[in-house]
């Protein structure tokens, strides 16, 4: 009875009502403490640091109260300036607390410099795979007489004979010396019209001629979608240019001027997808 009498009581309710309010009050608390803790609600935008240099990526960091941190070095990148920021992580724009650390990559100061590989007496063939596979640039094939015809005999930088294993920067153009063999040094002009520059000159170094002067069409709108729409000296079907011989081309984004050659040569160079288009009538 004393129970139920101290339930139905005045002092129990109030004391209750202090119980509550005191529990509600702590738990207000805990909250906005661990709110003001965290910075509940208060983010930051990442800015946006691509090409800064690692100076001024730092004080943009900074003065936006996020931290940082230098990851290794990419890749050298020539369409960066050296030294600065190649990527960065959170990307830009995205949102983060106060505080983050920001991850950077920077573009090395300077190229790394990589081995030339042993090409004497190795074909032409495996030494152009070789030296584009390392990262090396293939310039002028020169020919001299030697008994082993597209072996190459020297290769050079810059004009200069160079050793295996000798150090240059990637993208270095390197020039191979080959030998003419025993049989005739002429060769087929092979038909570049259709083709994109770079496919020209692969076709080119593979036929062992030299890309001469590349001209583009002065009202050409996008380099990257110009093919080649006339070249000199024509193609041939026979031996008709000396081995090493450049052979100029002009390209077009125009396709206008690419009018369909002879029957002779769509049947011999170009391929069934571009033949299709191809009327049956003998064009001169």
């Amino acid at each position: 009875m004393k129970l139920i009498r101290f339930l139905k009581s005045k002092s129990f309710w109030a004391n209750l009502l202090v119980a509550v309010v005191g529990i509600a009050l702590l738990i207000w608390g805990v909250n906005a403490s661990l709110r003001g803790y965290t910075h509940h609600g208060d983010n930051i935008q990442v800015p946006d640091l691509s090409r800064l240099s690692y100076e001024e990526a730092v004080r943009r960091l900074e003065s936006t109260e996020l931290g940082y941190e230098i990851l290794d070095s990419a890749e050298f990148n020539p369409e960066y300036p050296r030294g600065s920021i190649l990527q960065q992580y959170p990307y830009p724009g995205s949102l983060v607390k106060e505080g983050r650390v920001i991850k950077l990559t920077l573009n090395p100061l300077k190229p790394r410099k990589i081995e030339l590989p042993e090409l004497i007496e190795k074909t032409k063939r495996r030494a152009i795979y070789d030296l584009q596979s390392k990262g090396f640039e293939v310039g002028e094939l020169e020919y001299i007489p030697y008994i082993g015809k597209d072996v190459v005999v020297d290769v050079k930088v810059n004009g200069r004979s160079v050793k295996a294993k000798a150090r240059f920067e990637k993208g270095t153009v390197v020039q191979l010396v080959l030998g003419q063999g025993l049989g005739g040094s002429m060769v087929n002009v092979p038909y570049l019209k259709r083709l994109t520059l770079a496919e020209a000159e692969e076709k080119l170094l593979a036929a062992s001629l030299n890309k001469g002067s590349v001209r583009f069409d002065e009202s050409i709108q996008d380099t990257a979608a110009a093919v080649v729409y006339q070249q000199y000296p024509n193609p041939s079907h026979k031996p008709s240019v000396n081995i090493g011989q450049q052979i100029d081309i002009w390209l077009t984004d125009d396709y206008t001027k690419l009018p369909l050659d002879s029957l002779e040569y769509l049947q011999y160079e170009i391929p069934d997808s571009l033949r299709n288009d191809a009327d049956t009538t003998q064009i001169p």
